[in-house]
């Protein structure tokens, strides 16, 4: 009856629904969960846009900051979250909001990917295995894995680091699109960790790839948070490997706390 009304509703509700969906997909792609670490009583959770989350131990967020960089990576020193940028610059952040910049960025190839504490230090893991470790924030040691292991292992692109209070772990992937780990006692001799594991009466090796990892002080063991949803948990005992199938998506971090175990 009225044809230009008719097109008009339906040009109007066109532009409508692709507004919409531009919208809800600009807002859903912003940012994700790039590492947990615990803290407290709880959790600390870091989003790529520069979000910290502070949660109980169910993971429910209570407090929320926004530093002024995005985050790769964070590490807990005392009462302090350490949050890496993918540039390097390393922001201190307080639960109450305060916050300092302890380095302005770092002049290495890679983007930063992740920030330990370990052994009096502070070390940072760029994507292309470049390892900077600082007890001051004026000085840096450079170790640099892929060229110093050249010949021995193959190239990989790193993920992840994380430390207990004796061992530290690096993640990622080596050039054929398999799993690579690495582990060290004084972060400057690293030795390969192998990733096999048992199901059933097979013997298989991780295929999925590492995200993020973890640390879990009741049991020892550091753990893997993987593409396909997985948990790869690896105790002191290396033939003691296992996997857990926790998702349909990818995970990107993984912590515990008292027994708690949060993942995103």
């Amino acid at each position: 009856m009225f044809p230009e009304r008719k097109n008009f509703e339906r040009l109007f509700l066109t532009i409508l629904l692709l507004w919409s969906g531009a919208v809800f997909s600009f807002f859903s792609a912003q940012a994700e969960t790039v590492d947990i670490k615990p803290y407290d009583d709880g959790f600390v959770i870091a989003r790529s846009d520069g979000m910290l989350f502070f949660t109980d131990i169910e993971g429910t967020a209570a407090d929320s900051i926004k530093i002024r960089s995005e985050i790769a990576g964070i590490a807990v020193s005392g009462s302090d979250v350490l949050a890496v940028a993918p540039d390097g610059r390393v922001t201190s952040v307080e639960r109450d909001g305060k916050s300092r910049i302890l380095c302005r960025s770092l002049n290495v190839s890679g983007s930063m990917e992740g920030i330990a504490c370990f052994d009096g230090k502070v070390f940072i893991l760029s994507s292309q295995g470049i390892l900077m470790s600082t007890s001051d924030w004026r000085s840096f040691t450079t170790f640099d894995f892929n060229s110093i292991y050249s010949g021995y292992y193959e190239y990989v692109r790193f993920t992840s680091i994380c430390a207990s209070d004796n061992m530290m772990f690096l993640a990622g992937v080596f050039d054929d699109g398999m799993p690579a780990v690495f582990t060290s006692a004084a972060g400057n001799i690293w030795s390969e960790r192998i990733l096999y594991y048992n199901e059933g009466r097979n013997v298989l090796m991780l295929e999925q790839q590492p995200l993020g990892i973890g640390y879990d002080p009741r049991t020892d063991a550091f753990v893997l948070a993987c593409t396909d949803g997985c948990l790869f948990f690896m105790p002191g005992c290396s033939n003691c490997n296992y996997i857990e199938r926790r998702a349909m998506y990818d995970l990107n971090a993984v912590a515990f706390n008292s027994g708690r175990l949060i993942f995103r």
